[in-house]
Order: structure tokens, then sequence, then C-alpha cells
């Protein structure tokens, strides 16, 4: 049985996480959530970096996708 989080029952929007990919940019392309770094990078693909990770997705849902489930 897994523990669910406040956030799997109400809107992402409302998700701390999801806020912060918000202001992935061309003038803000790096960000730091948690032990991550998320960077917009020149083809317009965001990179998910840490410890043993780089992984790349097409857009802020997938990304906020991927982080939702390496929490998991």
């Amino acid at each position: 049985m897994e523990q669910a989080s406040w956030f799997d029952f109400v809107e992402k929007e409302r998700d701390p996480v999801y806020e912060e990919l918000q202001t992935l940019t061309e003038e803000n392309p790096k960000i730091r959530i948690a032990s991550y770094t998320i960077t917009l990078n020149p083809f317009a693909l965001i990179e998910i970096e840490s410890d043993g990770i780089h992984d790349c997705v097409s857009n802020i849902e997938a990304c906020y996708a991927y982080l939702c489930n390496l929490n998991k």
C-alpha cells in the first residue's frame, strides 16, 4: 500500500512543485527543486538532473509527472 500525498487529491496548480516549474522560462532557464536541477535547454527541452539522474522531457506536465514518480 502506498502513502498518498495531499497533492494527489487537489489540483496540481496548487502544488508548490508545479508552481515552481511554471517559473521555468527562457529568462529563467534553471531552477532547483529539492535535490533536482531543472533546466530549460536551447532546444526547449527540460532536463532533470540529480545524483545518478540526467533525463529529458518535452514539457512542464511531463516534468511534473516525472518528479512525482521519482518520489513514490
